[in-house]
């Protein structure tokens, strides 16, 4: 798994036109759609917090993890704004988590989160901690990437990201006999004056098959609900769908 360092500094930048507040009422009306035994809320690979933000703003009591401190870091200022306290914001392994057991109603797991486990070993290794977390008929939710955009969208790089903040370089390949996706990235960020720094990252996803996740969720004591294209409730996925949102619940002992 790749911790942000770099790429921290211009994330919000170059992630200015996803409409965050429009991802929380999806992920809203899926939890209402669902129902979930309460509003205590786990953000999981929460990023600079943004989503956990407009989450709080629907109403839930969110508690972001991430595995960058640097990311965490701008969280954090983000959630002091808001009214969320230092305490809110954890530096965590989702392959490790150490929470409280039954301390959440719902998890989610946006932005391809999951893809950056590279094994289905560590896969459910997460989904080990995540139904430790969540109570009883706690809902989980997250999105992950398809195959058709790891293995072609993707390849149709090189892109370039420009933003006031600084410029991003990225291209990806695809292993098709490990389903890892190699991200690899080139960054230019001002200091001062007319002097630029480049920084190099490489960051690293894995393709997980709705029949692995849907095995993996059972075997981790979790009942799948559904799995619809992102960003709808009911649905089938096309051959060029490129995210998959899955719903499911955590089974009650």
């Amino acid at each position: 798994m790749t911790s942000y360092t770099s790429l921290a500094l211009l994330y919000d930048a170059l992630m200015a036109e996803v409409d965050y507040s429009a991802w929380a009422g999806y992920l809203h009306s899926a939890i209402k759609h669902f129902g979930a035994p309460g509003l205590r809320l786990l953000d999981l690979a929460c990023g600079t917090g943004t989503l956990t933000v407009a989450l709080q703003a629907r109403g839930y009591q969110p508690t972001g993890i991430d595995l960058s401190p640097d990311m965490l870091a701008i969280a954090a200022n983000k959630g002091f704004e808001v009214g969320l306290g230092i305490d809110s914001w954890l530096a965590m392994d989702m392959r490790a988590l150490k929470l409280l057991p039954a301390s959440f109603d719902i998890a989610v797991c946006a932005c391809d989160g999951f893809n950056y486990l590279l094994s289905n070993h560590d896969f459910e290794a997460a989904l080990s901690g995540l139904r430790q977390a969540l109570r009883p008929g706690g809902l989980l939710l997250f999105d992950t990437h398809t195959e058709y955009k790891m293995r072609h969208v993707f390849q149709e790089g090189p892109f370039v990201q420009e933003s006031e903040a600084g410029y991003c370089i990225w291209s990806s390949q695809f292993d098709d006999c490990t389903g890892n996706a190699t991200h690899d990235m080139t960054l230019f960020i001002p200091e001062k004056e007319e002097l630029w720094r480049r920084h190099e990252e490489s960051h690293h996803q894995h393709y997980f098959a709705p029949v692995v996740i849907k095995n993996a969720l059972a075997a981790q004591g979790f009942d799948l609900l559904d799995v619809v294209p992102w960003g709808q409730l009911t649905g089938e996925a096309a051959a060029t769908t490129e995210r998959l949102q899955y719903i499911a619940r955590r089974q009650t002992d």
